[in-house]
């Protein structure tokens, strides 16, 4: 897991030093400051460079020595182009937000005729069933298989059922270049939730616009072997994760929670989330610049992501994998509890899993 974390340092790098290239080539008077700030970042990442570098150095010289480094348990290769391509997402992420935004919102995206791609990766069946009005359909599974047809000088909307895979697929097209973003909550918590959501259905199927769209073949080979595994959509059961820490085997398991560092130490709102955390998970909030905490995660174990419903825990989740984690979305994240005839979902759901949040910070690994 070592050689990834020299990839996107260096990835970093070459983000970092294109933009302070960029604030070079800009007016001199205007971008001085820019420029300085963006080489001050880039000398520092070098600095991490050259210490994760001596690291993996060290690494290599035991594995080459070792029998146990045997082809079938090394980490898979993560290509510059998708350790870049990774980096470069979260480097430039917005400063708020979680690229989504809620049903609502693409109603009115809708209404406005804005120029967009709606795209629905549910089953063809249940896309038969009724869509978003011009929406297309790309089941989840087949899309490393379609990147090339998916454009790039639009902006994309996914829905999936849920929020989560269509939050992964957010993730993945982003790293191949088009400008996704995911829709809230999926089809069943969110389009169908919505007030005069029926206004927005169609049974007509749609096709995207004709067109061919490069993609490099790094990243595209890396998505498609993405999609190509068994495990997918890599989500994992809280019921079973409580099971580990009741019985004292969870210390398998990487723990990450990427909610907010309020929430994480319990000081955050109540009325809005659940506070704490999950015993032994470590925290990297969700947000820009987020890779940088990546070489935080103990290696050599599976990791778990959980956010607060799944969705941005889903795009750390494909971001983890695309460099060579073994990463896991808790299903439906901390969740909510049952409640009536709701039988809530996530960790919350668990019975007696809302006794076991933690305020104090895990333990170093």
């Amino acid at each position: 897991m070592k050689s990834y974390k020299v990839i996107v340092a260096l990835a970093s790098v070459f983000a970092l030093a294109a933009l302070a290239g960029c604030a070079g080539g800009a007016n001199q008077a205007a971008s001085s400051a820019a420029s300085e700030a963006a080489s001050s970042a880039v000398e520092a990442a070098s600095s991490a460079v050259e210490a994760v570098s001596s690291e993996v150095e060290s690494a290599s010289s035991e594995a080459a020595s070792s029998e146990a480094a045997t082809a079938s348990s090394e980490t898979p290769a993560v290509s510059v182009a998708t350790a870049n391509a990774v980096a470069d997402y979260w480097i430039n992420f917005p400063e708020s937000g979680n690229n989504q935004l809620p049903a609502a919102d693409i109603f009115k995206m809708i209404d406005a005729g804005d120029d967009i791609i709606l795209l629905d990766i549910r089953s063809a069946d249940d896309y038969a069933e009724g869509h978003l009005k011009g929406a297309v359909n790309i089941p989840y599974g087949e899309l490393g298989a379609n990147l090339e047809a998916i454009p790039d000088d639009k902006d994309i909307w996914i829905n999936c059922y849920t929020g989560q895979t269509s939050s992964q697929a957010t993730a993945l097209l982003n790293f191949a270049g088009k400008k996704a973003h995911n829709i809230q909550s999926g089809w069943l918590r969110g389009i169908t939730k919505a007030e005069g959501y029926e206004n927005y259905i169609e049974t007509e199927a749609n096709e995207l616009p004709a067109g061919t769209y490069t993609v490099d073949p790094d990243i595209k080979a890396d998505i498609e072997n993405y999609f190509a595994s068994e495990d997918k959509p890599f989500n994992f059961d809280p019921a079973e994760l409580k099971a580990a820490i009741d019985d004292g085997t969870a210390d398998q398991y990487a723990i990450v929670s990427v909610r907010s560092a309020a929430d994480y130490a319990g000081e955050g709102d109540a009325s809005k989330a659940a506070q704490g955390h999950i015993p032994g998970a470590i925290n990297i909030p969700f947000g820009k610049d987020m890779q940088t905490s990546f070489a935080d995660i103990p290696e050599g174990k599976q990791v778990i992501v959980y956010c607060y419903t799944g969705q941005t825990a889903s795009q750390v989740v494909a971001s983890l994998r695309m460099l060579g984690f073994d990463a896991w979305n808790l299903n439906g994240g901390m969740g909510k509890a049952p409640e009536g005839e709701n039988e809530g979902f996530g960790w919350l759901s668990v019975e007696g899993a809302a006794d076991l949040l933690e305020t104090a910070a895990a333990k170093a690994a």
